[in-house]
């Protein structure tokens, strides 16, 4: 009987081994590691029911909002749980998981994912696996996964199947495995999802900002997407969700950007239709005067115009949306006032970093502190 027993132990013991070590594989090595996984990671290390503010959508919210300085400035809590050229069909995946963890006050949500003049991001692959990829596996997931119009479903069930090979990529992608690795065993991010470059765009007049604050042109939405934004303020209706819709401020420059443009004033109408505030930063006065050394390209604010707009908006979700400040430990206390302090350090070196080198550069946190990850002309 004794050997039965045994047996038993260590085939459980064996296959306990090879769970795990496919789990921390998955997770930190055969994955694709970048900024997306970080930042999706550290939302869900964020203690439950912490979180005063979530900005949602896709690389205009965590490259434009710093949420350390936010805390600092005006004492609420947020995170930008955004990821690199979001899918519109992916929207009602964020919010459910966002309120799986999370009650924040306010929700917000940046509208380019349905600005696109056709579905070829809707349907790219890449843009797909920034969001689905990082999120835990639950039903929320699951369901996305089977609305996918795709031939290798098993793939998004399991990753590991997609990036068995990834080793090869390293030591470039270490980095980022090093780097989520040790925001875990930290327990938390410093930036909150927070991202930024050091990239100034050139001064000259040929932007067509101030031209636009007093135009209410209009251009149709792409049906697909007309469609999911209609889905969308319907399942915040009737989940009683408190949402504000924006459009983040941009350099308008090219026949695209301004049909962008239109097509945000027409998404507006739509977003007011349902009830819901909408404020166009594009038609802003206040941020359509940021000069084009706060943009690191025409449609990201650089670490100067992220501070300007942290300022400007956190002003404006704190004197109309923001109840109360959610009842933080101590402990918790601690860890965002760590953030504010962590926030002015990378904002330090982004500016001496600017100033020195004429090469845009992109830096992330670490354990151990601030340190550059990617360099480009």
């Amino acid at each position: 009987m004794n050997k039965y027993i045994v047996r038993t132990i260590k085939i459980t013991s064996l296959l306990l081994a090879v769970f795990c070590s496919t789990w921390f594989l998955q997770k930190f090595i055969l994955c694709h590691p970048d900024h997306n996984k970080l930042r999706i990671n550290g939302f869900y290390l964020e203690e439950p029911n912490t979180l005063d503010v979530v900005f949602m959508g896709a690389s205009e919210m965590y490259t434009g909002f710093a949420p350390g300085l936010a805390y600092e400035k005006f004492g609420f809590t947020s995170y930008s749980y955004a990821t690199a050229s979001l899918t519109a069909g992916a929207i009602i995946t964020q919010f459910k998981e966002i309120m799986r963890t999370q009650d924040p006050q306010l929700i917000v949500v940046e509208i380019n994912p349905f600005l696109y003049p056709d579905d070829s991001n809707e349907n790219k692959e890449g843009s797909i696996r920034k969001y689905i990829d990082n999120i835990p596996y639950n039903d929320n997931k699951r369901e996305y996964i089977k609305n996918l119009d795709t031939d290798n479903e098993i793939e998004y069930h399991i990753p590991f199947i997609k990036y068995h090979n990834s080793w090869t990529e390293y030591p470039g992608g270490i980095k980022f495995s090093g780097a989520m690795i040790l925001q875990n065993l930290r327990g938390h991010t410093l930036l909150k999802g927070y991202k930024t470059n050091t990239g100034i765009c050139p001064l000259d007049d040929k932007y067509l900002n101030q031209k636009l604050i007093d135009d209410d042109t209009t251009l149709d939405l792409y049906p697909l997407y007309e469609k999911k934004l209609r889905e969308t303020l319907s399942y915040c209706s009737e989940n009683n969700i408190n949402v504000l819709f924006i459009r983040a401020p941009h350099l308008l420059e090219t026949e695209s950007d301004y049909d962008a443009f239109c097509r945000a004033n027409a998404a507006e109408k739509i977003i007011n239709e349902y009830g819901f505030d909408f404020i166009n930063f594009e038609r802003d006065r206040e941020t359509m005067s940021y000069n084009a050394h706060m943009y690191y390209n025409r449609q990201h604010l650089n670490v100067y115009g992220s501070k300007s707009f942290t300022e400007y908006f956190g002003k404006i979700i704190n004197d109309k949306y923001i109840i109360r400040n959610t009842k933080l430990t101590e402990k918790q206390k601690s860890c965002w006032n760590d953030a504010a302090e962590y926030y002015h350090k990378f904002y330090k070196c982004c500016d001496e970093l600017t100033m020195s080198d004429d090469k845009a550069v992109e830096i992330e946190e670490d354990l151990f502190g601030i340190r550059e990850i990617e360099k480009h002309q």
